[in-house]
């Protein structure tokens, strides 16, 4: 009668073990789906201010490309200060007259500059708190790292640009934007005789206006390249991340 009552006791006590056991599995595998379920809506919140970001990447690059000057802001698009320049840069090879001066008196060849200032606070939020690494599938995560590389590396390229582009503009300083700045300030007086090197293509002051033109152009060129790139890779990136909210 003892033995079966230690082997009673045994079995029961064999079946609390196993039924504690159960409840922790179970316990652990619903506290894993609350933790996923919670993570899976806070990526959602991220990936959506992500797309945002994105967003207004593209209005600022799309903004820099094709700029509407206004009487308070004069500066204009890249697209069409790469245009200015081609025709301006044309005009010096065929022989400057007064028309031509007219045309480039009047027609800007620079867009101001232009830096990217692109947007990258939730990607800098995901870095620093880590949560990059847990922000979806392995192939978003690495979508995501590439885009802000490229933009980094985009924004140095940029920088560069412009500022080789300030030494051509150095050359027209001395050059053209004397004869430019007589002209706006008084037009009723102007006289283009008193700036003969306009006339003659062999003359340093000439020849160096036509090298900063091409400087110019080439600058700006290669910047809107870039940001039209930027336009296609944020597109790009914005396609993942939806793809990655319907899964």
């Amino acid at each position: 009668m003892a033995e079966s009552r230690i082997g009673r006791y045994l079995l029961y006590a064999v079946g609390e073990i196993i039924l504690v056991v159960i409840g922790i599995i179970i316990a652990v595998q619903i506290n894993g789906w609350v933790n996923n379920a919670r993570l899976k809506s806070s990526n959602k919140v991220y990936l959506e201010k992500m797309i945002g970001e994105l967003e207004l990447n593209k209005i600022r690059m799309e903004k820099l490309i094709s700029y509407e000057p206004t009487p308070d802001d004069p500066f204009i698009g890249l697209e069409e200060a790469v245009q200015h320049c081609d025709s301006i840069l044309k005009l010096t090879y065929q022989g400057l007259d007064e028309s031509g001066i007219q045309y480039m008196l009047t027609h800007s060849m620079t867009a101001g500059g232009s830096f990217l200032n692109l947007h990258t606070s939730v990607y800098d939020e995901l870095i620093n708190t880590g949560r990059l690494y847990t922000i979806g599938s392995d192939s978003l995560e690495t979508a995501i790292k590439d885009y802000y590389l490229r933009c980094e590396r985009e924004d140095q390229y940029n920088r560069v640009n412009t500022e080789n582009m300030g030494e051509s503009l150095d050359l027209i300083r001395r050059t053209y934007f004397k004869l430019a700045q007589d002209y706006y300030r008084d037009s009723v007086h102007f006289d283009l005789s008193h700036y003969p090197w306009i006339y003659d293509q062999r003359s340093p002051e000439y020849q160096d206006l036509q090298l900063a033109i091409g400087g110019v152009r080439a600058a700006q060129s290669q910047n809107l390249f870039k940001m039209k790139q930027i336009i296609q890779y944020s597109d790009s990136l914005i396609v993942i991340i939806e793809k990655e909210l319907k899964e």
